[in-house]
């Protein structure tokens, strides 16, 4: 009790000593009203950034809903965005209006024609028109946006479509580039991750499909950025179809209401420089020549490791103030400071063996996938090589191949969500499954199905897995495939080259329980390859973060597409390495290369 009030003796002391009443009391006067300024100033520019972003926002809606056939548009660009040209030039607008108009005589202003009407057409006038129509929306969108004073940050229709906001038509400036160009600007088509709660405001206009007159301040920490939102719905035949967004830098409000503001602390500066003086004087005498004394001892400690010594020359610090106060805690911690150094040496040997087990938990994971090649050396009809580079000491993806009879051979590839050991231990019980259930005589489908159910039972990871599963008659060339959410594999047809393979795929394993799987039917023949991966491959990350993508992987692969499997999966790989260059790898890149030779020979 005595020691606590000798404490704030000495911190009323201080204040005394280096913050008289008066200069405290300026102080504070002059923060209190450039701080009131700034949050009256920061509230006005907020509500008429507001408004005229909303006003910006009703006239976009407007240029959309004056085309009697959006309902259509809307549709077809959902539906049809990777099959569009992405048209924003005059010229190349004008010369599809042209075909447009040789192919349909009676189409002359298609803000005239009806959705019914549009539907009517024939396959390629419906392409042309949404074309068209997304490439003058562009043009609309892009000059509201140069001639809006102030100049937001995007302008942009969307659609909300599951955990994803799909966007339509944005607005650019002149100097901005849209993603096909090389830029940030979304263009028709692209996904943006959507999660409900974040966007309060877009949320209530989703849900409801009605306009709201309140601003969306984006200043949490699981929004995207600080910004200010607006969002005007947009309707088509009485149904809510889109939302206009308007997106707004916080900063820039920030500094519009910070110029008041900084006029009152330049007023005051004069006052504080002779303020300063008399706090020099203080500070010099109070607590720079006692602090540079601490330093002094605690830096001769360092040296020399003489905890006596310094203990007892930090009790001659007497500065009657915190100063002395914390000369006394710097003797407590000098004391202590031995048994710290040992509880860290014990923590070091604890870390050690932690990376001696997860060695050996890397070198047990990889000892459980196939790793001798070539894996069927007296089969004609089949080559194959796979490879695994994990991101950590243990990875959660997984390769596999084995025989399931005679002629049939079970192909596949896994992606364990997570990283470190929890997936690595997923990945080892989700392999053993599938193996098992296909050793069963199981069909793909029939696999994903059972392994599904019992990888939920007890996941209280919530960890899933996205797998490709394959199996394929090596005397017939008939092959069924299921593809929970796994990368699209590629194909090279004998003679050809490696092409990606679109096809509709099934959620991953272990989300819900009960659900079915796709299945396809397919056929190879003799010279086929078949290379399939995780998404590690193409979402490699080189320091401009950059993705490696599929068209580079498919470049590696065409590079010399008649090389066997091992020197397929290597070159992809050098290339993977080329293009990151330094940066770390954050995901785990795994390979299969399957090249079938003779089919029907054993």
């Amino acid at each position: 009790m005595a020691k606590k009030q000798s404490n704030q003796a000495k911190s009323q002391k201080i204040m005394v000593q280096l913050l008289r009443p008066m200069v405290l009391f300026m102080i504070v006067l002059v923060l209190f009203d450039a701080i009131f300024l700034f949050l009256y100033n920061l509230s006005q520019s907020i509500k008429e950034r507001y408004k005229s972003a909303y006003q910006l926002g009703r006239t976009a809606q407007a240029e959309m809903e004056s085309y009697e056939c959006l309902g259509f548009l809307i549709d077809y660009w959902e539906k049809n965005y990777d099959k569009m040209d992405l048209i924003y030039d005059s010229e190349t607008l004008a010369f599809k209006e042209g075909i447009l108009s040789d192919k349909n005589t009676g189409v002359v202003d298609l803000r005239m024609i009806s959705s019914d009407e549009v539907r009517h057409l024939d396959a390629e006038s419906q392409k042309l028109i949404a074309e068209i129509c997304y490439g003058k929306l562009c043009n609309v969108f892009d000059n509201l946006k140069q001639s809006f004073d102030p100049t937001p940050w995007f302008l942009y229709s969307f659609k909300i479509k599951d955990s994803h906001m799909l966007f339509f038509v944005t607005g650019t400036l002149e100097n901005e580039k849209r993603v096909s160009e090389g830029g940030e600007v979304f263009e028709l088509g692209m996904m943006y991750d959507y999660a409900p709660g974040v966007y309060p405001v877009l949320d209530e206009v989703n849900e409801t499909k009605q306009p709201s007159d309140q601003m969306e301040l984006s200043l949490t920490k699981n929004a995207e950025s600080q910004v200010v939102h607006a969002f005007v719905p947009v309707y088509a035949d009485g149904e809510m179809v889109s939302i206009i967004g308007i997106t707004l830098d916080w900063k820039d409000l920030i500094f519009e209401a910070l110029r008041p503001s900084l006029i009152i602390v330049y007023a005051s500066s004069m006052l504080f420089i002779v303020l300063g003086f008399f706090v020099y004087f203080g500070l010099r005498k109070y607590v720079t020549i006692p602090v540079g004394k601490e330093e002094e001892i605690i830096s001769r400690y360092e040296e020399n490791k003489n905890h006596e010594e310094a203990v007892k020359e930090l009790a001659t610090i007497q500065s009657g103030n915190e100063i002395q106060s914390l000369s006394e805690s710097f003797s407590s911690m000098v004391s202590e400071l031995g048994r710290y150094i040992e509880e860290v040496k014990s923590v070091t040997s604890e870390k050690e063996r932690i990376e001696a087990e997860l060695s050996m938990a890397s070198s047990i994971q990889e000892s459980q996938l196939p790793s001798t090649f070539p894996a069927f050396p007296n089969r004609k009809d089949i080559d194959l090589y796979a490879s695994m580079t994990p991101a950590k000491e243990v990875g959660g993806d997984f390769y596999d191949f084995y025989m399931l009879d005679d002629e049939n051979i079970a192909l596949v590839i896994a992606d364990v969500s997570g990283k470190g050991v929890p997936a690595a231990l997923f990945m080892m019980i989700s392999r053993l499954l599938i193996k098992n259930h296909m050793l069963n005589g199981e069909s793909p489908r029939e696999t994903l199905f059972n392994v599904n159910n019992q990888l939920l039972e007890n996941n209280d990871a919530d960890l899933f897995v996205t797998v490709w599963l394959a199996k394929f008659n090596l005397k017939t060339g008939k092959g069924l495939v299921s593809n929970a959410g796994h990368e699209s594999p590629t194909i090279r047809r004998a003679g050809g080259k490696y092409e990606i393979i679109e096809y509709r795929h099934s959620p991953p394993i272990a989300t819900l329980p009960n659900m079915k799987f796709e299945e396809h039917e397919c056929e190879i023949h003799s010279g086929d390859s078949i290379f399939v991966y995780t998404d590690g491959v193409v979402e490699a990350t080189n320091s401009d973060n950059k993705l490696f993508g599929p068209e580079r992987m498919l470049e590696a692969l065409n590079k010399d597409p008649d090389a066997d499997p091992e020197k397929t999966l290597n070159t992809v790989m050098d290339g993977i390495r080329e293009f990151v260059g330094e940066a770390e790898q954050f995901d785990d890149i795994t390979m299969l290369s399957v090249h079938f030779q003779q089919l029907g020979e054993f």
